[in-house]
């Protein structure tokens, strides 16, 4: 490694201890390791405080601890890797897969957004994640742009204005009186979204929290308008009798009121004949179950 890049992560480390611990001074600085895992390079360094604390360090993302609880470095980056893939899972998409699909193409982008997260470190880094998220954001006015949104007389929205669009389209899905709290709650979130993501886009001083606050606030305008989409379909069959959502198969499973219209699905049914001749065929297993393997026959084997 050149020595100016050497320097500039010493410098980078001393930093991140003066912000964490701004009552403590480094007195020993040394880089014990450098780890790739995924595709990911982490280094390792081990730090000495003026009250005789030692810590380890571990970059991308960049986080500290005490060599009290971690006594080697090697079990120091098993635990940083595990806690990095735990903060990930945070950021999974917080819709069923059948809801998600709606949006694919725009769920895609968002969880660009979060891998680029993972990796960042930089303000230039947290500025790359803004990135993301206005692509997510296009993607989503992309999807829902349609000209028969446009009140008769009324100006289509740009191309490529986003806020337009998507107020639009969140306005012809809640319709009416009944809709109108929902509507305003909707149609609140979408310019302070997107401006927020231009913000951190445009930010030269972007830290991690302002990119974790970009991606919470596209994830929950996009899933909401993901819940008002399926909101605007058929409405659930509700019992006759208690006025539960509890219906199955005509039959309400809360009160027991069963609907005198429904009308079961339709079973294909075979023939007497075509039962008998399936009998005859030879029945063929899905597997061998003499493969399978039992803990004695391992055992007895050595494996």
């Amino acid at each position: 490694m050149p020595v100016n890049e050497l320097t500039r992560s010493r410098d980078e480390v001393r930093a991140y201890i003066a912000q964490q611990m701004p009552e403590r001074e480094v007195t020993h600085l040394e880089r014990v390791g450098v780890e790739h895992v995924a595709g990911q390079r982490h280094k390792i360094w081990d730090v000495h405080l003026d009250d005789g604390g030692r810590w380890w360090v571990v970059t991308n993302p960049t986080n500290y601890y005490a060599q009290v609880d971690f006594k080697s470095r090697d079990v120091v980056l098993t635990f940083h890797l595990g806690l990095a893939m735990r903060i990930l899972t945070r950021h999974q998409v917080p819709i069923s897969e059948g809801a998600r699909a709606i949006f694919e193409p725009v769920w895609r982008r968002w969880e660009q957004a979060i891998e680029a997260l993972g990796s960042a470190e930089e303000a230039e880094h947290f500025q790359a994640v803004g990135t993301h998220l206005r692509e997510t954001l296009v993607s989503l006015a992309q999807e829902l742009a349609d000209d028969k949104l446009v009140p008769a007389g009324g100006e289509p929205p740009k191309a490529s204005d986003v806020v337009g669009w998507v107020d639009l389209f969140v306005r012809a899905m809640t319709p009416g009186r009944s809709s109108a709290r929902l509507r305003g709650y909707v149609t609140s979130l979408i310019q302070p979204t997107w401006d927020y993501q231009q913000h951190l886009l445009h930010s030269r001083n972007a830290r991690r929290v302002d990119a974790e606050i970009g991606v919470a606030a596209v994830e929950h305008l996009v899933a909401t308008i993901t819940a008002v989409v399926m909101r605007a379909g058929a409405p659930p069959a509700r019992c006759g009798n208690c006025d539960g959502y509890g219906l199955v198969g005509g039959a309400c499973r809360h009160c027991g009121w069963e609907d005198p219209d429904y009308s079961p699905p339709e079973i294909p049914r075979r023939s007497d004949m075509e039962i008998a001749a399936a009998l005859t065929e030879p029945c063929t297993p899905s597997s061998e179950i003499s493969t399978l393997l039992t803990v004695e026959t391992v055992l007895e084997r050595g494996d």
